[in-house]
């Protein structure tokens, strides 16, 4: 009786349009999950994502669950994400990523995120990406690693720079530790938003050193240059 009295008295409304959530809802409400603006649930080249890594033979495909409309409702869900450290929330995002590529997953090996230099994510307090590839191992049930890849060199955002400025700022920002580990393996490569793709290039440029990688990317959001 009490817990319902505080159910009443302290809603759990939706990150989206913070109407109160049914009970079998969570983070986001039914209406707000099905009118975001989605990218195609398939993990290909042919996707408009997958496009943007068409030159890169060992690539098997990308896609993104959402678009993002700036001062919309997905500019929403990623700032909870990034700046609210609602980490929670991250996982949930992630397992809608899982449900929603499922398919997509089947010979996934392992799953990576990109990674945050250490100074960065000791000032956020977490890596928003792993938060996301967290959700995703619970619904394919495929390990994540964060020690493979790591990030080696602190740059500035990449938010107001232009394209070649940041290819630039982000070259040679990470290393691979351990090449064998991924030997004839396939990856997942996940973060939360793709503008060029240059962030992900130079991460795949590095998971190329090892033998027989076969990678797929996938992204929370994908943003207009």
């Amino acid at each position: 009786m009490f817990s319902d009295l505080i159910k009443i008295a302290f809603p759990k409304n939706c990150i989206g349009c913070s109407h109160s959530l049914n009970s079998n809802e969570k983070f986001l409400c039914s209406n707000c999950y099905f009118y975001f603006p989605k990218g195609e649930a398939s993990i290909s080249i042919n996707t408009e994502t997958g496009q943007l890594f068409d030159s890169i033979p060992t690539i098997l495909g990308a896609s993104h669950l959402f678009y993002f409309d700036k001062d919309g409702k997905t500019q929403k869900v990623l700032h909870e994400l990034k700046y609210k450290k609602n980490l929670n929330f991250g996982e949930y995002l992630g397992e809608l990523m899982g449900v929603e590529f499922q398919s997509s997953l089947e010979d996934v090996d392992l799953i990576i995120p990109v990674p945050l230099h250490p100074k960065k994510e000791h000032q956020r307090g977490f890596n928003q990406s792993t938060l996301l590839c967290n959700g995703i191992s619970t619904v394919i049930q495929k390990p994540v690693s964060t020690e493979i890849l790591i990030r080696t060199r602190f740059t500035e955002t990449q938010t107001k720079k232009n394209r070649e400025e940041r290819i630039q700022n982000i070259k040679n920002a990470f290393e691979l530790l351990n090449k064998k580990e991924l030997q004839d393996k396939t990856i997942l490569l996940v973060d939360d938003v793709i503008t060029t793709g240059s962030t992900l290039i130079e991460c795949v440029n590095e998971l190329n050193k090892a033998e027989g990688v076969r990678i797929k990317i996938l992204l929370l959001a994908k943003a207009s240059d």
